[in-house]
């Protein structure tokens, strides 16, 4: 994984883990990356911390999971 990549994923989640939803935009406003970009760090998220987040299709968000 890459330096910027790693960068982006630890704000990703840092950021659903305070405010309990991030979506897309968020990552491309703060990073001027891709939508597709942030499309693919969303997905490696879900790969390495599956129990993390879900997605909401209605909202377009990821979401924090209640913990259990």
């Amino acid at each position: 994984m890459r330096y910027f990549e790693k960068l982006r994923i630890g704000w990703i989640i840092e950021s659903v883990e305070i405010f309990g939803f991030i979506n897309r935009s968020h990552v491309v406003k703060k990073f001027g990356v891709t939508e597709q970009v942030a499309s693919k760090d969303f997905q490696s998220i879900q790969k390495l911390h599956p129990h993390l987040m879900r997605y909401d299709t209605s909202a377009k968000s990821y979401f924090l999971k209640e913990r259990e």
